[in-house]
C-alpha cells in the first residue's frame, strides 16, 4: 500500500513536470536561427532563389537563344540575298555570253561587211540594248566598244579614241587580253570611270569581257540602286554594316538605315582579318563572333556564286542581346515582386503561427502548473484549430480524471481512517485477550501444581489419616478458591468470545471496504483506457498530418515538424498511461492479497473462536467438577469415618481434574500463541492502517494542488 501510493505520487509528478518541460516555452530561450518564424522565411525564400535561378538561366538561354535565332534568321536573309544577287548577276553573265556569241556583232567588232551591215547590226543591238535595260534590273548600262568602229552603247556619251588601246595598258586590259573567254567582275576602275564619265554611284560591280579575240570589250555596269535596294530590304540596324564586297576590294555599304552617312574613303570590311578569313575560306558562307572597334560584333558572310563577290554584314552583340535585356528587366521585375509577396506571406503566416503556438503554450504552461481551468478557443479551421481541440480535450480529459481521483481519493481517506480505528480497537482487544489468557495459563498451571500436590498427599493418606481433617479444610478453601477462579476463567472466556465475534465483524467490514476499494481502482483502469484511446487517435491524427504534409512537399515541411512533435507528445501521454495503468494494476493486486490476508485473518479469528468455545465448554466442566469436590469434602468432613472409603473415590476425582487441567494448560498455550500472532498482526495492520491514513492525506494534498473549476 505505502509503495503504491509513493509511486502514484511520483509518477503524478512526473507527468506534470515532463508536460512543463516540453510546454514551458520561452521565446526568449529560442534563438532567431533556429526559431519557426526563421524556417518560414528561409522556406519561402527557397522558391525565391529558385525564381532568381529561373530568370538568370532564362536570360542566359534566351540571350543564346536571341543570338542564335538572330544568326541564324540574318544569315539565311544574307543567303537568299546573295542568291538573289548571284542569279541576277548570273543572268547579266548570260546576257553578256549572248552577246559574245552572236556572230553578226563579232564580225561588226571586227569591222566586216558594210555600212549598211553595221548600220543594221548597230541599230538591232541598241534595241536590244535598250530592252535589256528595261527588263534586267541589274543592268545600268552595256557598252561594246572598238578602236575601229563606232561603240554601241546604252549611254549617251562620246568615247574618245584609242580606248581600247588604253584599257589594254591597265590591268583589267592585261586580264581579257589573257583570258579572252573568260568575265571579269571588277567594282571599281579609275580608267574605265574617267572614259566612261561614270562615278562610284552609278553601278556597283561591273562586268568586262572580250569579244572572242578582237581588239574590242563588253563593259555591263550593275545598277548600284538594285544593289542598295536589296541590301535595304534585309532591315539591317542603324548600329551595324551591310554591304556588298567587289572582288577588287570595293566595299557597297547600304546608309537606308545611318542617321549620318559615311564617309565615301572609310573602310569596314576589307580591312579585317576576318574578311580576309573568309574570302581564303572554302566555304559559301558562314559567321563568327568577332572584335570590331573594341567591341563584339556578329560577322556573317555569304559568297556570290563564282563572281568573287561576298555580301558581308557585322551586328553589336548588345543589339542582338537587347530583346534578352528586356526579358533580363521583367524578370528582375518579376522577382522582386515574388520577394516581396513571399515575405509577406512569411511574414502573416509566421505571426499566425507564433500567435497560435503562443496561446498554445500559455495553456499548456498553466495546465503545467496545476490549472486545469483554462479554456483554448482560437476559432480556425485549418490544423491548427484541429491542434487547438484536441489540446483542449486533452486538458478536459485531464481534469475529468484528477477530478474522479480527487473523489477516490477522499473516498479512500475516509476508509483509511475507519480502518486505522477498527485497527486501534481491534489491537486493545487483543491485547486484552493475551492478557487474560496469560492469566488463565498462570491459573492452571497453579491448579496443576496443587493437583500433584493432591495426589502425593492422597499418597501419604494413609500414613496421615489423623491430618485428614485439616486437609479437608484445606481442600475446600482451595476448592472455594478454584470455583472463584473457574468463575472468573468462564467470565474472561465469554468475554473473549464476544470479543472475537466482534473481530471477526470488523474483518469482514474491511475486507467489503478493500473490494470497494478495488472496484474503484477497476473504474480508474476503465478511465485510463480511455486516456490510451485518445492517445492513440492523437497519435493517428499526427500520422494523417504528417502523410498530409508529405504530400504538400517542401511547402508542408514545417507542418511536418509540428506534426511530429504532437505525434511525441502523444506517444509520451501514452508513456504515462500506460505507467499509471501498471501502477493501477500494482495497486490492485496488492488490494488483491490485503483481501486475501484479511480472510485468513478471518479464518483464524473463527479458530480462536473455536478455540476459545472449547476453553468455556472445559470451564463448565471445571465448575461442575469443583461443585463435586465440595459435595465430596462436605461429605468427608460429616463421614471422617468412613474417609478411608472414599479416599480410592477421592483420588480417582484428583487423577481426572489433573487430566483436564492438563488439557486446559494445552489449550490456554495454543490460544495464547494464536492470541500473541494475532497481536503482531494487528499490529501490522494497524502500522499499515497508519501509514495509508498518511499517504492519504499527501495524495489528497496533491491533487487539492489542481484547479478544476
Amino acid at each position: 500500500m505505502k509503495r503504491w501510493y509513493e509511486g502514484l505520487l511520483e509518477r503524478i509528478k512526473s507527468i506534470f513536470q515532463m508536460r512543463k518541460k516540453h510546454s514551458g516555452w520561452d521565446k526568449s530561450n529560442v534563438k532567431f536561427l533556429s526559431s519557426l518564424r526563421f524556417k518560414l522565411f528561409s522556406m519561402f525564400l527557397v522558391p525565391v532563389a529558385c525564381i532568381i535561378i529561373l530568370g538568370v538561366v532564362s536570360y542566359n538561354q534566351a540571350a543564346s537563344g536571341i543570338e542564335s535565332n538572330y544568326e541564324k534568321s540574318t544569315a539565311d536573309s544574307i543567303n537568299m540575298t546573295a542568291e538573289y544577287i548571284r542569279f541576277g548577276l548570273q543572268n547579266v553573265q548570260a546576257t553578256s555570253n549572248q552577246y559574245a556569241s552572236d556572230t553578226a556583232l563579232m564580225n561588226y567588232m571586227r569591222n566586216v561587211g558594210d555600212m549598211m551591215e553595221h548600220m543594221t547590226i548597230r541599230n538591232n543591238n541598241a534595241n536590244s540594248i535598250s530592252v535589256k535595260i528595261t527588263s534586267d534590273e541589274f543592268i545600268k548600262n552595256i557598252y561594246m566598244i572598238s578602236d575601229t568602229v563606232m561603240p554601241i552603247m546604252s549611254a549617251q556619251l562620246q568615247i574618245e579614241d584609242g580606248f581600247y588601246e588604253g584599257l589594254s595598258k591597265t590591268d583589267i586590259g592585261e586580264f581579257i587580253a589573257k583570258n579572252p573567254l573568260k568575265v571579269l567582275w571588277d567594282g571599281q576602275d579609275d580608267y574605265l570611270d574617267e572614259k566612261l564619265q561614270t562615278g562610284p554611284d552609278d553601278y556597283s560591280m561591273r562586268l568586262v569581257r572580250a569579244f572572242g579575240r578582237t581588239d574590242s570589250v563588253l563593259i555591263i555596269d550593275i545598277n548600284a540602286s538594285t544593289i542598295n535596294r536589296i541590301l535595304a530590304d534585309l532591315s539591317f540596324d542603324a548600329s551595324g554594316y551591310i554591304g556588298l564586297i567587289t572582288p577588287d576590294g570595293r566595299e557597297v555599304i547600304d546608309q537606308s538605315t545611318k542617321e549620318i552617312p559615311l564617309d565615301p574613303s572609310e573602310i569596314i570590311f576589307t580591312s579585317e582579318s576576318f574578311y580576309h578569313d573568309a574570302v581564303a575560306s572554302g566555304e559559301t558562307s558562314g559567321s563568327d563572333n568577332v572584335m570590331y572597334r573594341g567591341e563584339q560584333y556578329l560577322f556573317l558572310y555569304s559568297k556570290i556564286g563564282d563572281t568573287g563577290a561576298l555580301i558581308c554584314s557585322l551586328m553589336p552583340l548588345s543589339v542582338i542581346n537587347s530583346q534578352a535585356d528586356n526579358i533580363k528587366q521583367t524578370t528582375v521585375i518579376i522577382v522582386i515582386i515574388a520577394c516581396i509577396i513571399a515575405i509577406l506571406i512569411a511574414l502573416i503566416m509566421s505571426t499566425s503561427v507564433n500567435q497560435i503556438l503562443g496561446n498554445i503554450n500559455s495553456v499548456l504552461r498553466r495546465a503545467a502548473k496545476g490549472d486545469l481551468s483554462v479554456q483554448l478557443e482560437t476559432g480556425r479551421k485549418d490544423e491548427f484549430g484541429v491542434l487547438s481541440a484536441e489540446v483542449q480535450a486533452t486538458v478536459n480529459n485531464m481534469k475529468q480524471l484528477i477530478q474522479q481521483v480527487k473523489t477516490l481519493s477522499l473516498e479512500v481517506s475516509q476508509s483509511s481512517s475507519n480502518v486505522s480505528k477498527a485497527s486501534e480497537t481491534f489491537l486493545k482487544s487483543s491485547g486484552d485477550i493475551s492478557r487474560a489468557m496469560n492469566e488463565i495459563e498462570q491459573g492452571v498451571n497453579q491448579q496443576a501444581l496443587e493437583a500433584e500436590q493432591c495426589l502425593i498427599q492422597m499418597d501419604t493418606l494413609n500414613k496421615k489419616i489423623e491430618l485428614v481433617s485439616d486437609n479437608t479444610k484445606d481442600i475446600g478453601l482451595i476448592a472455594d478458591n478454584t470455583k472463584d477462579r473457574v468463575n472468573e476463567g468462564t467470565v474472561i472466556s465469554d468475554e473473549l468470545n464476544r470479543q472475537t465475534s466482534s473481530t471477526i465483524n470488523i474483518t469482514i467490514a474491511i475486507i467489503k471496504e478493500i473490494e470497494k476499494l478495488a472496484e474503484k481502482s477497476s473504474s480508474i483502469s476503465e478511465i485510463i483506457n480511455v486516456i490510451n484511446d485518445i492517445a492513440n487517435q492523437t497519435n493517428l491524427l499526427s500520422l494523417n498530418a504528417s502523410i498530409e504534409a508529405s504530400r504538400a512537399g517542401e511547402y508542408g515541411r514545417g507542418f511536418a515538424v509540428v506534426a511530429s512533435e504532437i505525434r511525441n507528445l502523444a506517444e509520451q501521454s501514452k508513456s504515462s498511461v500506460n505507467d499509471i495503468k501498471q501502477i493501477i494494476d500494482s495497486i490492485l493486486e496488492d488490494t488483491t492479497n490485503v483481501v486475501e490476508t484479511a480472510r485468513s485473518a478471518e479464518s483464524v479469528l473463527k479458530l480462536q473462536e473455536s478455540a476459545v468455545k472449547n476453553t468455556t465448554d472445559s470451564y463448565h466442566d471445571i465448575n461442575e467438577s469443583v461443585e463435586k469436590l465440595v459435595v465430596f469434602l462436605k461429605q468427608i468432613s460429616e463421614n471422617v469415618d468412613s474417609i478411608d472409603e472414599t479416599r480410592v473415590l477421592t483420588l480417582a476425582s484428583v487423577e481426572n481434574i489433573s487430566a483436564v487441567l492438563e488439557e486446559i494448560a494445552a489449550a490456554s498455550e495454543n490460544v495464547s500463541q494464536t492470541s500473541n500472532d494475532q497481536l503482531h498482526s494487528v499490529e501490522s495492520l494497524n502500522d499499515s492502517a497508519a501509514k495509508l491514513d498518511s499517504h492519504t492525506d499527501s495524495l489528497t494534498n496533491e491533487i487539492q494542488k489542481f484547479k478544476v473549476e
